[in-house]
């Protein structure tokens, strides 16, 4: 680990005892009922994993070099930065504030997968080595700011956790997007949310596998109309009417 900023002194006691129990092993834990303020500290995790069942405030600062980051707790994003080459689970427990969260390449990592619907200020996945990010079938991950999906010399790999079923990336209308060089199946972009890379694939260097509603130049989603109760009731009703009379019709002239 290496902690930066005057603040970071007063930090720095506060995880190494937080961080004590594991022996310096492959997981850091923020542990339950701790409050830890970062300021604009910078923290090199090594790609351990990270677990924060307390309450840590990001400020300006940075937790980066991480694999895992798994937050039970609660994570304020502050203005600073999180940065992470695996996993993801920090549903309803990341604030994102005006934050951004970067996937990376590193630590031995070719595939980060979110769990469940996360809320985010600015989301970036930028890899340039084989890499996937893989979304929660049926989940929306939602972004504020900005969404930067962008692959190197081997293309980010974007799909569903299961097969043929949507994960959405819902991106607000006032939000920025960067898309290069991806390869997606199975992810859309909902009608609430920002057409995401509107143009077709070749534009953006990218390959579009398939179901990929309003995401790499898919179809725009077609409304299904509804009715209620009653007026499927009357419909019914109009239909049967109308096949009465044909066929009142069709028996009279046959006499």
């Amino acid at each position: 680990m290496r902690f930066e900023s005057w603040r970071a002194q007063a930090c720095a006691v506060g995880l190494c005892c937080l961080f004590a129990s594991t022996g310096f092993a492959q997981q850091l834990v923020v542990g339950s009922g701790a409050q830890l303020s970062m300021g604009s500290s910078v923290i090199e995790t090594g790609c351990r994993d990270i677990r924060i069942e307390g309450s840590l405030d990001l400020g300006s600062g940075a937790l980066q070099g991480m694999r895992d980051l798994a937050v039970p707790g609660a994570l304020l994003g502050g203005s600073g930065l999180i940065s992470l080459s695996g996993n993801l689970a920090a549903a309803g427990t990341l604030l994102p504030q005006m934050g951004t969260v970067r996937i990376v390449d590193g630590c031995g990592s070719a595939e980060s997968r979110l769990a469940g619907n996360h809320q985010f200020n600015r989301l970036s996945v930028q890899t340039s080595a084989a890499h996937t990010l893989v979304l929660p079938a049926g989940g929306t991950q939602f972004i504020s700011s900005a969404l930067d999906l962008i692959g190197g010399a081997q293309r980010l790999v974007i799909r569903s956790s299961t097969a043929t079923v949507l994960s959405y990336l819902s991106l607000a209308p006032a939000g920025s997007q960067s898309v290069d060089r991806v390869d997606a199946i199975d992810v859309g972009a909902p009608p609430t949310g920002q057409f995401l890379a509107p143009q077709a694939p070749d534009f953006y260097n990218s390959i579009d596998r398939g179901n990929t509603p309003r995401f790499l130049g898919g179809e725009e989603y077609v409304p299904i109309p509804t009715l209620s109760p009653w007026a499927l009731v009357s419909l019914l009703l109009l239909i049967t009417g109308l096949a009465l009379t044909q066929l009142r019709s069709l028996t009279r002239g046959n006499f």
